[in-house]
């Protein structure tokens, strides 16, 4: 029951959005009894945040998965939103031009940050192993490469794997030589230092 209510109100919810969206047509849709679902979720809201949370569950395994290769996690995760049913994506699209209604946004704020969280920690991950330099920032990381994507799902356009791929590759090879190019940087300035002490000696 609980699964058909959820997949009803993820269609709904794609379809109509949150405001138009009412109980009485995802009973239908679903066949469970308008007072069934008022009984297990006395109120819309809480109705559309099971909806959102059984979403969220489904993507908490990316969080454990570590390949050994920040760019593998991170393309599993990006790929993860690809792989969301057409309703699901819809919920996305919504959750981002209905913000202006203070539930969608509260829960927009709670998907996001929990996805976020996760692509940080991949990052975390990959500077621990080496394979990115300790001074680039994971954050701004994770937003470069959520960005194009979240971009894409909002105005409906198709995405495959191969453009995140570029992404990817794009993002973290830029990070890579941006820090590079600071050590760099930072060991010039050092040595023109030691040069101006050098020529100020008695």
């Amino acid at each position: 029951m609980i699964e058909r209510v959820v997949s009803a109100t993820a269609e709904e919810l794609s379809r109509v959005g949150y405001a138009a969206m009412r109980v009485e047509d995802v009973a239908a849709l679903s066949g469970v009894h308008k007072t069934t679902i008022y009984r297990r979720w006395p109120t819309k809201t809480e109705l559309v945040a099971a909806t959102i949370t059984t979403m969220m569950k489904r993507g908490e395994g990316l969080g454990a998965i570590d390949t050994g290769a920040v760019r593998r996690d991170l393309r599993a995760s990006l790929l993860s939103v690809l792989d969301l049913k057409p309703a699901e994506q819809g919920i996305l699209r919504i959750m981002q031009t209905e913000r202006g209604i203070p539930e969608v946004n509260t829960l927009a704020h709670r998907f996001r940050d929990a996805l976020f969280r996760m692509r940080v920690t991949m990052v975390e991950r990959g500077i621990a192993r080496g394979e990115l330099p300790r001074s680039v920032d994971p954050q701004l990381i994770v937003d470069l490469i959520s960005a194009p994507v979240q971009r894409a799902l909002l105005f409906n356009e198709r995405v495959d794997a191969r453009y995140v791929d570029r992404v990817l590759d794009l993002v973290l090879a830029g990070a890579a030589a941006c820090a590079s190019e600071a050590s760099i940087g930072g060991a010039r300035r050092q040595a023109a230092k030691r040069r101006r002490k050098a020529r100020t000696k008695p």
